[in-house]
């Protein structure tokens, strides 16, 4: 058995309500004022197709694209949080696969990454966690990976006016 929201519910019951009463001649915009509803009238042959499809019960009008149940409650936030502050080094995904092995619920690691940054676990972007200790190779090496940047600035490019690189041009001399 499916399980709906109230507020699905609720929708499904007024929107039910209105076609009904739409069939005993009563007008449009006053209907969907006083049942709560924002429809247009565009939307009542879709509405009408679906309730005579469904069985003509309120149960065919129900909004499946909101009402799924959720992945992620409010426990499994506060798990995933825990388990990021056991151990900054796991990654989302291998977040996703635990939450996965634990509540048998797919999660995707974009998704894993927006909880954790709600739930102000994550680590700030752009950083990376390094365990204590460990620490990013010094300045001094960067020709070793970057064989151009180990020269002097403009090194080759005498040609060039330094002062007058970007923006600096347009501005005034003071």
């Amino acid at each position: 058995m499916e399980r709906y929201t109230v507020r699905q519910v609720n929708r499904a019951l007024a929107q039910e309500q209105l076609l009904k009463r739409l069939d005993q001649g009563e007008e449009f915009e006053e209907l969907c004022q006083g049942l709560g509803l924002s429809l247009k009238r565009s939307s009542l042959p879709y509405l009408r197709r679906r309730y005579r499809q469904g069985g003509s019960t309120w149960e065919a009008l129900i909004d499946h694209r909101h009402g799924h149940s959720y992945k992620v409650t409010p426990e499994r936030r506060t798990w995933l949080r825990q388990q990021k502050q056991e151990n900054l080094a796991l990654t989302q995904g291998s977040l996703a696969e635990r939450f996965h092995e634990e509540f048998q619920v797919p999660l995707s690691q974009s998704h894993v990454s927006n909880i954790l940054r709600a739930e102000g676990g994550a680590i700030p972007g752009g950083q990376h966690y390094r365990p204590q200790g460990e620490q990013a190779l010094p300045v001094e090496r960067a020709g070793v990976f970057f064989p151009s940047g180990g020269g002097a600035p403009y090194e080759g490019a005498e040609h060039r006016d330094p002062g007058g690189v970007g923006a600096e041009r347009g501005l005034p001399r003071t």
